[in-house]
Formats: C-alpha cells, structure tokens, sequence
C-alpha cells in the first residue's frame, strides 16, 4: 500500500497540474482563432478543364463576418464563379460577408476555376483576412496555399490539334501608369510609353480574344532610366504565338517636373497618382510621394469608417470605408508623405486624385451606421470586462492553489525531518 508521505506528494503533483490546466484554459478562451484551408479535388489539371476549389474557414468561436482577399495566377487560370459574397478577377478574389446569420464556427466558400495555360497556378490568402467572432473582435487567422499543374493539351476530349482555336489576339490592354500611344487596337502591336522617374514598375489589366490564350509579361519590373522594352506574349490554344511590344521612356527626375509644371499638375488642388510596391511597402507618387502606413496607437479612425483592402493599379492597398457605403466614391488612406508627418487622405474613385482628408466627409455617414458602431462598441466593452473578471478569479484560484501546494510541501518536509530522527522501524519503506 501507499505510505502517507507517498499518497501526500501525489495530491500535491495533482494540484500542480490543475493550477497548469487552468491556465492553459485561461490562455485558450482569451485569444479566439481561426483557420482558412483551401482545398481541390485534383493538382494536375489539364487546359481547358473547369475545377472548384474550396476555402473552409474554422473558428475556435461562432463566426460572424469575414473579409479577406485571394490571389491567383492569372496567367494559367481564369475566375468563372463563386459562392455569395465572392467577386473580383485578373487575380484577385474579394470573399465578404459582414453578418454571417446563426452560430457558425466553420464556413465554406466555392471558388469555380478554369485552366487554359500551361504551367502551376497557386491560390492563397493575399495579405492579412480578417475573420470577425461574436464580440466583433478579429480572431487570429492562418491559412495555407495550394498549387495546380496545368497541362497543355486538347480543350475538350477527343479534339485533335487541328481543332484547337490559334486565336492569340488581345481584345483590351491597359497599363498602370502613363497611357499607350496610339491607343491600344489588337491589331496593333507596337507601342510606346512615357512614365515618371519614380515608376518601378509596370501592372497591366487585360482581356483576351479566346479566353483559352495564355498571356504573360517579361520587361515590366525593375524600369531604369532611359529605354526600356516591354513585351506582351499571347499564346494560342494551338501553340501559336503573337507578340505586343510597349517602348517605355523613364523619365529624369528633372524631366518628370518639367512635364508637370507644362500640364498645369503641379499646382493643382488633386494629386494624380501611381501605386506601387517596393520592398513590401506600398507607395503612392506622382509629383509627390506617400508611403501607406498603419495607423499609430495615438491616432483616431474617423467615425464610421472601417479598416479595409482595395485593389489599385494591381496593388492591395489598405484603406478605410464608410460602414454604411462600402461603394461609396471617397475612402481614406493613412500615409507617410515627404515631410515626415502621418495624415489620413482622401481618395476620389471617380477622378482617381489624392488629397489631404479635412472631416468633411463625416457629415456624410448617417445616423443607423453611428447608432451601430454604440452597440458594437457596448458589447465589446461587456465582451472586454467579462475577460478581465475571468483572469481575476482565475488568478485567485491559482494563487490559493499555489500557496496550498506550498503548505502541503512544508508540512511533508517537516514530517520527514521528524521520522528521520526517531527509531528505525518507525520509517516508511
């Protein structure tokens, strides 16, 4: 049988260990996550061929809004549809849904792909996605990306080569900055291109003739000053190939301000802009520069406004939206300008300019959407205080405990002492 010092220490081990447990619990129920895995049926696709590929979002608590975005490669696979709350193309996927009715802790979203290049696509969360619980707090997210192999071949089962389209026209091509010259025509495929001396590199938005033709760019990063020679390959079906060729002129620093002062910009009261990604930082410039920045702790996010990311000229950049006009013309963007100092902007969708946000604008959302954010910000006031009125009794249960186990120790030490000095036969084997 167990002696009384043995049956002692192991009620002291077990007392140990559900002080451990219960902070382990105390861990867990303060910081909600969130897992976003993607799925497909197969990895080797052949061109032509539709598949869906699933994007499973698991919660440790209910979910209740989610807005995250998914990049794609364009170049070997094309958007076809997708569940509600799904949009976007030419490589970017916005997934939305501000109230997810019920008690959901898993939801599930179709994203429709058609294969019609060759080579492997990926498809993965771009930047950070917000995944909302049910105190509107935004859990801590992971996600995994998954790859596709693409191989050529017959559009359709049982269609020879000689029946694949050799359409390797574009219908549409625009560019990031600057504007083409002439205007773009399929038929034309030499043009020329003047950009800024600030202008890395060059983003396109594009639209095939046969949607099964693979397009792909080579030239357009990394710009220097001077000449440079962008080409744009369209692949047919059927292996054919054509080839469109943009001459582009960087601009000198000097240059760039003497085309400004001669249109009249660099007075003007809107700043026309460029965007584009340097080192993982994202920059606005024309004849002036702004880095987008995070917002600073001792910095206010105008009432009624919501952290979020748009697409411009091919970069996701962080913004803020009206709560109740998502679609609204005028977001603003917190950025880092030439002088050093940290200011929100105001963004005009429609003239596509960029100028220092006055307030104005908060006139402008309405009382629902302020009435919203009260009783969002109560209940993440009761959310936050029920949290700190759990860690307090946990800690006091875990301090009690701690100093039970202390005396539990004392008293068995002291008990040892004791036993040592009497009589031999009087000690526990």
């Amino acid at each position: 049988m167990m002696s009384l010092r043995g049956r002692r220490l192991q009620a002291a081990a077990f007392i140990l260990a559900a002080v451990l447990l219960a902070g382990a619990r105390a861990d867990k129920a303060s910081a909600a996550n969130a897992m976003i895995q993607f799925g497909v049926g197969q990895t080797s696709i052949a061109a032509g061929t539709e598949f869906v590929v699933t994007m499973t979002v698991n919660a440790s608590e209910s979910i209740t809004g989610i807005d995250a975005y998914v990049s794609y490669d364009a170049s070997v696979i094309s958007f076809t549809g997708g569940s509600a709350g799904v949009s976007g193309d030419s490589g970017l996927l916005h997934i939305s849904q501000a109230d997810i009715p019920g008690d959901k802790s898993s939801v599930q979203y179709s994203l429709k792909f058609k294969a019609y290049g060759t080579g492997t696509g990926s498809i993965g969360i771009s930047d950070e996605a917000v995944i909302k619980d049910a105190g509107g707090k935004n859990m801590q997210a992971t996600s995994n990306r998954i790859s596709v192999n693409v191989t050529g071949g017959l559009a359709q089962p049982g269609v020879s080569d000689a029946g694949l389209s050799s359409d390797n026209n574009l219908l549409s091509l625009e560019v990031s900055s600057g504007a083409l010259e002439p205007e773009f025509s399929p038929d034309i495929t030499k043009y020329s291109l003047t950009v800024d001396y600030e202008t890395e590199k060059l983003y396109f938005s594009y639209k095939a003739s046969d949607d099964m033709a693979a397009v792909s760019f080579s030239g357009n990063d990394s710009l220097f000053t001077g000449d440079n020679k962008v080409k744009v390959n369209v692949t047919a079906q059927n292996g054919e190939k054509n080839k469109y060729v943009i001459n582009v002129k960087k601009e000198t620093e000097q240059e760039t301000q003497q085309r400004l002062i001669a249109e009249g910009i660099k007075n003007g009261s809107g700043i026309d802009f460029d965007v584009y990604n340097d080192n993982g930082s994202v920059y606005i410039q024309n004849q002036y520069k702004f880095q987008i920045v995070d917002v600073d702790e001792s910095t206010k996010v105008p009432t009624g406004y919501r952290k979020t990311s748009v697409l411009l000229y091919g970069v996701n950049v962080t913004a803020y939206t009206m709560e109740n006009d998502l679609d609204n013309d005028y977001l603003l963007m917190y950025c880092l300008n030439e002088n050093g100092d940290r200011e929100f902007y105001q963004f005009d969708r429609q003239d596509k300019s960029l100028q220092r946000y006055t307030g104005d604008l908060i006139d402008k959302v309405n009382a629902d959407a302020l009435n919203d954010n009260d009783t969002e910000s109560k209940e993440a006031a009761k959310y936050a205080a029920n949290l700190r009125q759990l860690a307090i009794i946990i800690a006091i249960i875990s301090a009690l405990c701690v100093i039970l186990v202390m005396g539990m120790i004392s008293v068995i030490m002291r008990q040892s002492k004791t036993k040592s000095k009497g009589p031999k036969d009087e000690l526990d084997f």
